[in-house]
Order: structure tokens, then C-alpha cells, then sequence
């Protein structure tokens, strides 16, 4: 699941033109190498929780930044920000979710 919300979210990205092509989004967004989803999807793993952190802090730091302005586009790219930060909070809830209700941590 989180291997397709990064591409869907680089992909919208692309679409605004925020960024350029996929070693873009990992590096700027991600903070990870350029290869990042491509290894991920080698070793058939998920993002990190941090990787996922790292990217929903910055979305939401440009969506409220855009959300401040007086132009339509602004706003406009700013809820589509503010939407992927959504789907990565949502992405490390599950995640941190996962964590603790694995049966070797669960306190009954």
C-alpha cells in the first residue's frame, strides 16, 4: 500500500509540476536516495514511518504556507497538499498501529 501512496503521491506532485520526475521526489520530499521506491519495491518492503514522516511534515508545511496566499492556484495546490498529508498520516498511523498490536507487544 505505501509503495503505491508514494508513487501516487510523486506522481500528483509531477502533475503541479512541484517536482520533476521520481530521484526528485525522493530526494526533496522523502529525504531518502533516488533509488528509494525502486529499492523498496526489490526488497518488496514499505516506506520507513520516518520516510513517511519526513514527507507529510513538508506537505504540510507548503500546504499551509499556499493556503496563506490570496491566489486561486495557491489554494488549490494547497488542498491537494494538504490531502496527501493526509494519506501519509493515515499511512503511518496504520504502521505505528501494526507496531504495537503485534502479539509480542500487546500487554494483556
Amino acid at each position: 500500500m505505501s509503495i503505491r501512496l508514494l508513487e501516487h503521491m510523486r506522481d500528483e506532485l509531477i502533475a503541479t509540476g512541484i517536482v520533476q520526475n521520481t530521484p526528485e521526489f525522493c530526494h526533496s520530499w522523502l529525504g531518502r536516495s533516488e533509488g528509494y521506491i525502486r529499492v523498496l519495491r526489490y526488497h518488496n518492503t514499505e516506506p520507513s514511518v520516518e520516510t513517511l514522516s519526513v514527507c507529510a511534515s513538508k506537505l504540510g508545511y507548503y500546504a499551509a504556507r499556499l493556503a496563506a496566499s490570496d491566489q486561486p492556484q495557491h489554494q488549490a495546490w494547497s488542498e491537494r497538499l494538504a490531502n496527501l498529508k493526509a494519506l501519509c498520516d493515515r499511512a503511518i498511523a496504520e504502521q505505528s498501529e501494526a507496531v504495537w498490536r503485534a502479539p509480542e507487544r500487546m500487554a494483556v
